[in-house]
């Protein structure tokens, strides 16, 4: 649950603290009369007058009524709450796969951020960007051919700069991080994601393509295998920021007008971020965290499978992909692979393909494990990272008990299904 890689020793009560999960919601310890108060008001105001005045009685009736929380946490988990807030020498993340919780020595983390910083895949900036790009933003969307009340929607104000935090990929060797840039309340947020609304109209509708795990199983049944067969799983390395900004463009002209394309121009290349008070911009590819960027990555790699599938010498059983995982059944044995896989690696700079073949008749593929039946078909169950912690939601985290039912029907689903 908890992976400790500072020089600082744990408490008993900082442990069972961090145990519980960084999604954990510490109960209040009064009850906000204030917030509630407020939130009932704008609820009820487009309500009939006898109707809201019935609301605010009734919620004065059950508020007076209503006990003092219970805490969901010991004196000494609070006191440790309050300590590890001041302690600055150390930082405390999510991993990036898993749902543990990570620390490391503050230093260690500016250390690795300063190292993702070096990449010629980002460039420092003099100043903050912000206000420029909230109106340029705003001038676009007055000279596309969006309507009136969507343009007054998407344009922004008070926008907030994108920023950039790191998630330790502590199943891979150094611990080295995983960069995110946090969008919301950025100046092409909104716009981004009505984007993606536009561009998910066009995209996903290939033969190649895989919705989700559920429906992945599906295609796996009509799948036979021969002896001498291969599963082979290919995965992109660093995908959103390796998706070449200029090509996705050049593809993207071919779907919509000028208007909409210098939208879709504005947003891929406003690809900037802060940290530590300094601002930088990312050179090529899209921002991990930008609602736009898992479409687009899915957009540009539809043409680029059919390009390679197109120009291979030797051709696959199937190809079938989600974002940047590929399932393929190769027949022409290990040679011709390894041809296969220069292949791919060969067709764009950018684009940088891993390989994993099956072993002993099992192949991990999404959360999926498939294997080798008799008589040549396909099985599968559910397939857990050794990172995997089966932390999900604690029990008495202060959430509604909808979102704790919905973590126990998702994960009753997962298993009927898979």
């Amino acid at each position: 649950m908890v992976i400790n890689l500072s020089d600082q020793k744990l408490e008993d009560g900082v442990s069972s603290l961090l145990q519980k999960g960084l999604n954990y919601a510490v109960m209040p310890r009064s009850i906000p009369i204030e917030d509630i108060l407020a939130g009932v008001e704008k609820a009820v105001q487009s309500l009939p007058v006898e109707m809201a005045e019935e609301a605010r009685q009734e919620t004065v009736r059950i508020i007076k009524n209503s006990s003092k929380p219970t805490d969901n946490l010991t004196r000494t988990e609070r006191a440790a709450l309050k300590n590890l807030k001041q302690n600055t020498n150390i930082t405390i993340l999510p991993a990036d796969k898993g749902n543990a919780t990570v620390i490391l020595n503050t230093i260690d983390y500016k250390q690795k951020i300063a190292s993702l910083l070096e990449d010629t895949a980002y460039r420092k900036l003099t100043k903050d960007p912000t206000d420029s790009i909230e109106r340029k933003t705003s001038l676009l969307l007055k000279k596309s051919t969006l309507t009136e009340d969507i343009c007054k929607h998407l344009c922004p104000a008070g926008s907030r700069p994108p920023r950039l935090y790191g998630l330790p990929k502590i199943h891979k060797e150094g611990v080295p991080l995983r960069p995110i840039v946090n969008n919301i309340g950025a100046p092409t947020y909104h716009l981004s994601k009505h984007l993606t609304g536009l561009l998910t109209q066009i995209t996903g509708h290939t033969e190649h393509q895989v919705r989700n795990s559920y429906n992945f199983i599906q295609i796996l049944e009509t799948l036979q295998v021969q002896p001498e067969d291969l599963m082979v799983s290919f995965d992109v390395v660093s995908l959103f920021t390796r998706v070449p900004v200029v090509n996705s463009l050049s593809l993207l002209s071919h779907h919509f007008q000028d208007g909409i394309l210098a939208l879709f121009k504005h947003v891929l290349t406003s690809t900037y971020f802060c940290y530590d008070g300094r601002f930088y911009e990312q050179t090529d590819g899209v921002a991990m965290g930008s609602p736009l960027s898992p479409v687009i990555a899915t957009f540009f790699m539809e043409d680029f499978e059919e390009k390679a599938i197109a120009q291979a010498t030797h051709k696959s059983v199937c190809w079938y992909r989600y974002v940047d995982d590929t399932f393929v059944i190769w027949p022409h044995g290990r040679e011709r692979l390894r041809e296969f896989f220069a292949h791919l690696n060969g067709l764009h700079n950018n684009i940088v393909f891993t390989m994993e073949i099956e072993e002993d008749g099992h192949l991990p593929f999404l959360d999926i494990d498939i294997y080798r039946n008799t008589y040549g078909s396909l099985g599968h169950k559910v397939y857990r990272k050794l990172t995997h912690t089966n932390l999900y939601l604690h029990q008495l985290s202060h959430h509604h008990p909808v979102n704790k039912h919905s973590v126990l029907s998702s994960l009753i689903h997962r298993a009927k299904t898979l």
